[in-house]
């Protein structure tokens, strides 16, 4: 992943912009919490996995830790922006995030605190990432789609390396601890070299705009709901399971850089449109199941930009928003509802309905824009 983001960053990115930032000083930025973005889900994942689980394996206090993990992790994202926001210290808050998940680690033997306390470590980092990467963005969505990638993998290889018997929790601690002096060192460089500040947050909501934000966060709700149903049997096999994930990966990095050339309509309605006609075939196939994957997260920094780009000073509550609609569409999930629409005609329907949805915002977001022009 770390080779895949270096190679992209000079196709989507401009030597400068209107901030006066360099192309190099962009690519320090992104690679950095790239690279702790998927450090901390790693870490996440491990915990919940390797310690959290076989605890409370068989209680109560596991569905309860894990649904309060998900709320602190994606729920919360949305106050934490707000915070986030105004304190314009976007790398000390992602800083502060892993320094709460090393605490989850020592507390570990509290089960639902400690799933509490990573979740809030969780939403901190995402939360102060995604503010400087958004400041860098120059309203794009390439970088967005690169520092959000990795986190899938993360989660991925955790869960994985507990279940394959790894139990030296101290090391990922040690690398969570690194990441904390990488970050400081970042804020540094962010503040007194490059001169990246938040703008002064000032949320303006009128008729266009909840439109525009209904339709944004019904579409991601949904993605967060379809993306935990696909349990299709061919994904018992780590290989393919693997490929699954790289597959969501991959969208969600070709979707920025692709929206980004070819517009946000376009590559939105050609992506989901041809997911859903190939999750129809994924069931017995994994080659359409990894390929409509990739297609169907291409909307991931899509959504995101617009709604950053639509409340131009609250980048931290943009990315709360949908991190808070994420979480809405896992409810159901969470709650044992994994079946109910897990078959060709449920995914193809709901994935049309997201695509019309997203059509509306988008339209109407192009609309605003010209406008505001």
């Amino acid at each position: 992943m770390i080779y895949i983001e270096f190679y992209c960053l000079p196709c989507i990115m401009d030597v400068d912009d209107k901030r006066g930032i360099a192309m190099k000083e962009k690519i320090h930025v992104v690679s950095v919490y790239s690279i702790i973005h998927f450090i901390v889900d790693f870490s996440c994942s491990i915990l919940i996995a390797g310690l959290i689980a076989p605890a409370a394996a068989g209680t109560y206090n596991l569905f309860i830790g894990i649904l309060l993990y998900n709320m602190f992790a994606f729920a919360f994202q949305l106050p934490f922006g707000l915070i986030a926001d105004k304190l314009n210290k976007n790398a000390l808050v992602s800083s502060a995030g892993c320094g709460f998940i090393i605490l989850a680690y020592m507390v570990s033997g509290f089960n639902v605190l400690s799933c509490v306390i990573a979740g809030i470590g969780n939403a901190l980092f995402h939360v102060g990432g995604g503010i400087d990467v958004l400041n860098i963005s120059n309203k794009r969505a390439g970088l967005l789609g690169i520092y959000v990638a990795p986190g899938a993998l993360g989660l991925f290889l955790g869960g994985n390396m507990v279940k394959y018997g790894f139990n030296q929790f101290y090391a990922v601690v040690i690398i969570l601890a690194v990441s904390i002096l990488v970050l400081l060192h970042l804020y540094k460089a962010v503040k007194t070299k490059y001169g990246i500040n938040n703008e002064l947050p000032l949320i303006e909501i009128n008729r266009s705009s909840f439109l525009i934000a209904a339709c944004i966060l019904f579409t991601v709700c949904m993605r967060g709901y379809v993306g935990l149903i696909l349990n299709f049997s061919w994904k018992a096999d780590f290989y393919t399971a693997l490929a699954f994930v790289l597959g969501v990966v991959s969208g969600k990095i070709a979707g920025g850089i692709i929206s980004d050339k070819f517009g946000l309509i376009r590559t939105s309605l050609a992506s989901l449109i041809t997911s859903a006609i190939l999750f129809v075939f994924s069931f017995d196939n994994s080659f359409f199941g990894i390929a409509a994957v990739l297609l169907f997260n291409m909307t991931m920094p899509v959504t995101l930009i617009v709604l950053s780009n639509m409340f131009n000073n609250n980048k931290g509550f943009a990315f709360g928003l949908t991190t808070f609609a994420l979480f809405i569409g896992a409810l159901p999930v969470l709650f044992g509802f994994r079946d109910v629409l897990f078959n060709p005609s449920g995914i193809f329907i709901i994935i049309v309905l997201s695509a019309l949805a997203l059509y509306i915002g988008i339209k109407e977001y192009n609309k605003l824009s010209e406008s505001n022009r």
